[in-house]
């Protein structure tokens, strides 16, 4: 990685309602150098508005797109990538970029797998909807777990309401890993990822928040689009 200051690229194919919102954050603003993504989608003009720089790679084949990504990421000398990515990124750039691809998944891996996480979880009737964030590893959806949040599926509340309680917590993921990261807290070993000095005494994240900026992140987002990621 680079000797300065910690550089982001986020990749997108999605809407990019987290995106958006942690990116109010002076912080994370601060870290992100580009927005990548693969096709036309709102997470382009989200990231547009916020004054970021931009680049469609806009290609069917997905080695492809994956090869255009890792010549950009080496030329700007980019950190760590922070992936809502809809595709499986090819085995060169995965090796190429080994535990510096963060991904963002809606379910308690490795429960819930794939495109629908949180629709599938609610369909199996679990009490608990979650969230992982995890490096990358090499099959989909089966990295190396940085952090875990966990939602009780209470069925007498509205869904839209728990969607959005979920999406807060991703917000707060999001922002939380990142600075982690900026710090320098984050290692692996094997399988194992470790976070210098992190508690595990809060019920609802695990490790528990440590970053004010995400203990006190409270996005305002309409519930229509709480899942919108």
């Amino acid at each position: 990685m680079s000797s300065s200051r910690l550089s982001v690229v986020i990749v997108a194919s999605t809407a990019g309602s987290v995106m958006n919102e942690v990116l109010k954050n002076d912080f994370f603003r601060g870290l992100v150098q580009a927005v990548v993504v693969d096709r036309e989608c709102p997470a382009l003009e989200k990231a547009q508005a916020h004054g970021l720089r931009t680049e469609s790679f806009i290609e069917d084949d997905n080695g492809r797109f994956c090869d255009r990504l890792l010549g950009f990421l080496r030329a700007e000398e980019i950190d760590y990538v922070f992936s809502y990515y809809t595709r499986f990124y090819t085995k060169r750039l995965r090796d190429a970029y080994q535990d510096r691809i963060v991904n963002f998944h809606p379910s308690l891996l490795p429960a819930f797998k794939g495109m629908d996480g949180f629709g599938d979880n609610v369909a199996y009737h679990a009490r608990f909807v979650g969230n992982t964030v995890e490096f990358i590893d090499q099959a989909m959806d089966e990295g190396k777990i940085i952090m875990q949040t966990a939602c009780p599926l209470d069925t007498n509340v509205p869904l839209h309401e728990v969607r959005h309680r979920l999406f807060v917590q991703q917000c707060k993921a999001l922002l939380q890993v990142a600075r982690w990261l900026s710090e320098g807290r984050i290692s692996v070993d094997g399988r194992k990822v470790m976070i210098a000095n992190a508690t595990f005494d809060e019920g609802l994240f695990s490790p528990a928040l440590d970053f004010i900026d995400a203990i006190e992140l409270a996005p305002a987002i309409p519930s229509l689009e709480a899942f919108s990621t």
